[in-house]
């Protein structure tokens, strides 16, 4: 992952970066090339449904949009929209997890002996599953900011992504 000039992260430019800004040098840049990435909108390599696919045709129409896009982006695009459907399913999950939770302890003052017993032994489990389930959710949501970072679809990110000279970003509808 690129990081920004304080970061310590890798900040290569491209050999034609280092020409226009004036910082090119034959003797550590001469070799180098920067493979141009095919121009074109990606295709998913499997079929997608639901969120997925929600998620597929608005992240394309948004980096399509800024220009920011090519044919060979699909597998990382691909991974983006299955992580980020897993976590809207596990975002439905915590909330009937938690209704069911709250209809439990609502019932618990009603019932005695065994039932009592094992209404609170479910209550436990749920609150554990809650638990576990909210890490998931923290590290969903982190894997998915360093996506959108990689597509430049971050404040920060955007003033990194560099496009070639003389491409001009396409008119789509963003949502």
């Amino acid at each position: 992952m690129a990081g920004n000039a304080n970061s310590g992260g890798r900040n290569a430019k491209s050999r034609d970066l280092h020409v226009v800004s004036g910082t090119f040098r034959e003797d550590r840049h001469g070799a180098h090339e920067t493979p141009a990435a095919p121009a074109g909108v990606p295709v998913p390599p499997r079929p997608l449904k639901g969120v997925a696919k929600a998620e597929w045709t608005r992240m394309v129409d948004r980096l399509t949009h800024t220009g920011a896009i090519s044919k060979v982006d699909d597998a990382a695009l691909y991974q983006y929209v299955l992580l980020f459907a897993e976590t809207e399913e596990i975002m439905t999950e915590v909330a009937e997890a938690r209704a069911l939770s709250r209809a439990l302890k609502s019932a618990v003052g009603k019932l005695n002996g065994h039932d009592l017993v094992t209404a609170i032994g479910r209550i436990v489990d749920l609150q554990q599953s809650l638990v576990k389930s909210k890490t998931q959710l923290r590290q969903g949501h982190m894997a998915i900011r360093q996506y959108l970072v990689e597509f430049g679809m971050t404040p920060s990110a955007r003033t990194r992504v560099k496009l070639p000279s003389g491409s001009k970003q396409q008119k789509s509808r963003v949502e």
